[in-house]
């Protein structure tokens, strides 16, 4: 037998899936094995988490190993940037362009900044910068927009500019020269000269990592890389050690915010791909289920990967993924291509708070240490997580399979001093916070949705994370989404983990183009091989035959004086005109998508600025229709004994409501609300006049009745 083993480290717990695979093709089993969490040493949760799955399966750590594949969904990368904990990082670039960051681009600075932010003119100011002025150097060389060099690279001044920002400690340097993306020779010689004076020295170039026309853009993808770039080597190095001494011989497999995975060695030098993974891994779980088994009633979902720190959340438009060309470092956007996964600072460890007369909850958490008051750990401010258990929501004896005793009282004690200036007790607290932040988590995925151009009423909600079965039938009214559904049941706490081991290998290569309409085919014919050949070398690099390679590409358009670039399906083959006329036609049909009827103006022409090949590969050969969770006996009696819940919106009084035990559920079961169905790693929340059945692929779909 053998092991597939997804790994997922959250701000609170970090989760892990392990799915035994047996020779004789019977149907594989998973386990999941959850540990909280060990900043800044996250390889300690890491193979806390492989040891929990081990034991689940009733095998020794390193005997799983031994057998298994690993494929990690790596945070470092994301968890630096928000701490701040990132490298020192100096800037190479072309002589009288070292000042694109601190310029910024116009408007672009407001970009995904909240909406009374953006209104108050006044208050709108500039990011601290990334790299300090005394840290960026004007490099003498300059290439043309063709590609042709016009003045060359002075080594000898290069050298000196070097020198003084090294000799200022710096632990990486970004290069990022004009016109790279079309010829890279000076990029790639600078980066020889940084060598040669800082051997060891991390070291990005705008040509690798974003080799894309859009200056400003592009150099921040370069600097973003280079200051994860050091702590993500180091992080790779002592999990990789961690590893072997367990007894893992295989090569790691890294989750790319592309939507893919990479291979460890691709991460350590580009680990700006990493940032944001965790959570789109679940969306390629949640699309897997809903192409499969159209789970909920369709293929348009929303995901809504609910955890401790942070709420994910995601779009499946007709079972696939949006994507967007941008990721973004708070005001900072860059060009790096991504799944479209917004996060904002809502989950179970979001902190409760009163401000003058306002009850706020979040962004901050409490996040593993010290966690929730009712953890007992030390927490003296209360979360999200406490609100619950004092509602009733969960069973403080059976928290996290009965592995955590959640103390009920502390919970309450910390509520009532935070509500006691609103002359509120610790109950009524504890509703007015879940009210707050089940409206908090609506709004963000309205936003979300609305602004990639979609309707939530033609939309399922699948919530996941430990904190999706408790919040997402709440979400899903307040937004009229068509129903709930919490995927696979328990798997659903893990279910992040279980996207990351069920993905396939993903290489993404783009190049920068600047034609105008009408295109040339034979422009367009003389890149897409290259491309190709760019893409099977990487794939080739984690063990992927090139027969095995599926290439799908994508064109990058705009119209000629708007500024809204659109990423596009392109077709296989070989271009002629006929091609490329219904090339524009798709952009055009997906342009007033997104934009709404009659936003475009082909009288201006088009603009084609990049295109895009990305090559997939099977590597677990998991299906997830193959998947069999045990350890529930679904023999006897599934209900449990009822208890008191108060439901916030119906007055503070409690409510004998029902509680099912999850794993004795069988396929056919349903429930009327308002019920609770508990599972060992989540808990599943059906509030009044909503009925909660498990369905075929093991799922939890909970019907929304209007007017309930």
């Amino acid at each position: 037998m053998r092991f597939i083993v997804g790994v997922d480290i959250g701000g609170t717990f970090t989760d892990c899936v392990a799915l035994k695979v047996s020779d004789d093709s019977s149907a594989p089993v998973v386990k999941i094995g959850k540990a909280s969490s060990t900043p800044p040493d996250f390889q300690t949760g890491f193979i806390g988490s492989l040891r929990a799955a081990a034991e689940m399966h009733g095998v020794a750590i390193e005997e799983m190993l031994a057998n298994a594949q690993v494929y990690h969904g790596c945070t470092v990368g994301t968890n630096a940037l928000v701490e701040h904990k990132t490298a020192k990082v100096g800037l190479l670039a072309s002589r009288g362009h070292t000042d694109t960051i601190f310029i910024m681009k116009a408007g672009n600075r407001l970009k995904y900044q909240p909406a009374i932010e953006i209104a108050h003119v006044a208050k709108q100011t500039k990011p601290a910068p990334l790299v300090p002025k005394s840290l960026c150097e004007g490099i003498d060389e300059r290439i043309t927009f063709d590609g042709k060099v016009f003045a060359a690279l002075n080594e000898d001044t290069a050298r000196e500019s070097i020198r003084r920002i090294v000799d200022q400690g710096v632990e990486a340097i970004a290069i990022s020269l004009l016109w790279s993306s079309v010829n890279d020779t000076h990029e790639k010689r600078l980066r020889e000269l940084v060598h040669e004076i800082a051997p060891g020295m991390f070291v990005s170039i705008s040509s690798e990592v974003s080799p894309r026309v859009g200056e400003y853009e592009r150099t921040i993808a370069t600097i973003v890389n280079s200051l994860i770039g050091p702590p993500m080597r180091l992080y790779l190095e002592a999990l990789e050690i961690d590893l072997k001494k367990h007894g893992y011989a295989g090569s790691l497999q890294i989750m790319s915010c592309t939507g893919g995975l990479i291979d460890a060695d691709h991460a350590r030098e580009v680990p700006v791909l990493t940032v944001g993974s965790g959570p789109v891994a679940g969306l390629i779980g949640a699309a897997s289920l809903a192409n499969a088994a159209e789970v909920g009633g369709g293929r348009n979902v929303i995901t809504a990967d609910v955890g401790g720190t942070t709420l994910d959340i995601g779009t499946i438009y007709d079972g696939t993924p949006v994507r967007r060309p941008t990721g973004s470092y708070g005001q900072y956007e860059y060009f790096v291509p991504t799944l479209d996964v917004r996060s904002v600072g809502a989950g179970g460890g979001s902190i409760i708070r009163t401000e003058g007369s306002v009850l706020k909850v979040g962004p901050h958490s409490a996040g593993a240490r010290p966690g929730p008051v009712c953890f007992g750990r030390g927490g003296t401010e209360p979360t999200v997580t406490d609100a619950a258990v004092v509602l009733g929501y969960f069973d403080p004896a059976y928290f996290f399979g009965g592995k955590i005793t959640l103390d009920v009282a502390a919970a309450e004690a910390a509520l009532a001093r935070v509500g006691a200036p609103l002359g509120l007790d610790g109950k009524q607290t504890a509703a007015a916070a879940l009210h707050i932040i089940d409206s908090q988590m609506a709004d963000a995925i309205w936003l979300t949705l609305t602004q990639q151009g979609h309707d939530p009423r033609e939309f399922s909600l699948y919530g996941f994370g430990g904190g999706g079965g408790l919040h997402s039938a709440a979400i899903a009214r307040e937004l009229g989404a068509r129903s709930v559904v919490i995927p696979m049941s328990n798997l659903a706490a893990g279910w992040s983990a279980f996207g990351i081991s069920a993905s396939e290998a993903l290489v993404t290569e783009q190049t920068a183009m600047s034609l105008s309409s009408p295109f040339d085919p034979n422009e367009i014919n003389k890149r897409w091989p290259m491309l190709e050949a760019r893409v099977a070398a990487k794939l080739a690099k984690q063990g992927v035959p090139a027969e095995a390679i599926e290439f799908h590409r994508f064109a990058e358009m705009r119209y000629q004086l708007q500024i809204n670039q659109v990423a596009v399906p392109a077709e296989a083959g070989v271009y002629d005109v006929a091609t490329v006329e219904r090339l524009v036609a798709t952009f055009e049909a997906e342009y007033e998508r997104l934009y709404g009827k009659g936003s475009g103006f082909a009288g201006v022409g088009f603009g084609l600025t990049s295109l895009q090949v990305h090559g997939t590969a099977k590597l677990s050969g998991l299906r997830l229709g193959d998947v069999v969770q045990q350890g529930g006996d679904t023999s006897g009696d599934a209900a449990k004994k009822s208890r008191d819940v108060i439901w916030y919106g119906r007055g503070g009084k409690p409510e004998a409501t029902s509680v099912y035990n999850g794993a004795k559920l069988g396929v056919g079961f349903s429930a009327p609300g308002p019920a609770i169905i508990e599972f060992p790693d989540t808990t599943v929340v059906v509030p009044h006049g909503c009925t909660a059945r498990v369905d075929p692929t093991g799922s939890v779909v909970i019907d929304l009745n209007a007017g309930a």
